[in-house]
C-alpha cells in the first residue's frame, strides 16, 4: 500500500527509525516499538474511508496487529480526504480527529518575530528534562500526568537517538538561558516532519512560537536535504494561524478515530 497523504507519508520518518511498517494490502500498521501506547504512533491506516458496518472488522484488525497487553488503545486511520461515514466508531465511544495537514518550500519571517528568542538544538540532560515538564503541563487532561510524563520521555530518549543519527533536531526557544518553548523537527527522503510544538503558559502570545517555527525551518532548509515541510495540526486549534504566518498552507485533511480505556484516567 503506496501512502498518498504527505501527513501520513512523513509519519513513517519516525516509524522508520525505530519502529515497523507492515504492508497489508488494504492497510498499513505502524508500530512504534520504543513506545507501544503512543496512540498515534500505532495504528492502522486504511486504504479507503470508513462505511457502517466496518467496525467489527477493523478492531478486530488492529487487535490482530497489536497484541501487546500494554496496549489500552485502538486508532484507525484512512488515507483519504474523504471523511466516509465514521457515525458507527464515534456511537461507540471512539474521538474523531481530522488534522490539518500545511507545508511549505520557504519560509517568512513572522508579523510578530521575538528578537530575544534564543533558538538553538537541545545540548543538555537537564535541557530536554526541562522540555518534558513542559510538555506534561501542556497536555491535554484526558489522561493523568504520570501518563504524559512516561509518553514524553519515552519520546524524547527516541529523539534523542534521531538526532545522534544526523535526522534531525529538537529546537528550543530560550530567553536568558530558560527554556520557554520547543519543537522537533526531523526528515528522511527530502521531507521534513514537525514533532510537538510547544510553549511555556508565561510566554505565550508573545512571538515565540512564529518565531521558534520559523527559525527552525530556515535552519534546516539551509541545509539543502529537505524540499517539503510539513506539519499537521487541529484546524480549530489559534497556533494553525501562527503556522500560516510563517508561510504554511493547508494542503490536504487526514482523518481518523481512536479509543483508549479511559480508567486509564483514574491511575
Amino acid at each position: 500500500m503506496k501512502l498518498k497523504s504527505l501527513g501520513y507519508r512523513s509519519d513513517l520518518i519516525f516509524t522508520g527509525f525505530d519502529g515497523r511498517a507492515d504492508d497489508r494490502g488494504s492497510y498499513l500498521a505502524l508500530h512504534t516499538l520504543t513506545n507501544p501506547n503512543f496512540f498515534w504512533g500505532n495504528l492502522l491506516i486504511f486504504d479507503r474511508p470508513p462505511k457502517r458496518g466496518d467496525m467489527a472488522t477493523w478492531v478486530s484488525l488492529f487487535k490482530k496487529e497489536f497484541s501487546d497487553p500494554r496496549i489500552y488503545h485502538v486508532t484507525l486511520a484512512w488515507d483519504s480526504e474523504d471523511v466516509g461515514d465514521p457515525s458507527e466508531f464515534i456511537e461507540n465511544g471512539y474521538d474523531y480527529q481530522g488534522q490539518a495537514v500545511l507545508t511549505c518550500q520557504s519560509v517568512v519571517k513572522p508579523p510578530h518575530y521575538s528578537s530575544e528568542l534564543e533558538v538553538r538544538p537541545l545540548a543538555t540532560e537537564h535541557e530536554w528534562r526541562e522540555l518534558i515538564e513542559m510538555q506534561v503541563a501542556s497536555a491535554h487532561d484526558n489522561l493523568p500526568p504520570h501518563e504524559w510524563r512516561s509518553f514524553y520521555s519515552a519520546q524524547a530518549l527516541r529523539f534523542q537517538e534521531m538526532s545522534k543519527a544526523g535526522m534531525g533536531h529538537w529546537y528550543g526557544g530560550f530567553i536568558q538561558e530558560r527554556l520557554v518553548a520547543g519543537l522537533g523537527l526531523f526528515h528522511r527522503d527530502g521531507l521534513g516532519r514537525f514533532q510537538n510544538v510547544s510553549t511555556h503558559s508565561d510566554f505565550r502570545r508573545q512571538g515565540n512560537c512564529g518565531t521558534l517555527v520559523y527559525e527552525a525551518s530556515k535552519h534546516l532548509l539551509s541545509q539543502g536535504q529537505v524540499r517539503d515541510l510539513v506539519m499537521c495540526a487541529d484546524p480549530g486549534y489559534h497556533a494553525i494561524k501562527i503556522y500560516e504566518s510563517v508561510g504554511f498552507v493547508r494542503s490536504e485533511v487526514e482523518h481518523g478515530v481512536s479509543w483508549w480505556d479511559r480508567a486509564r484516567k483514574q491511575g
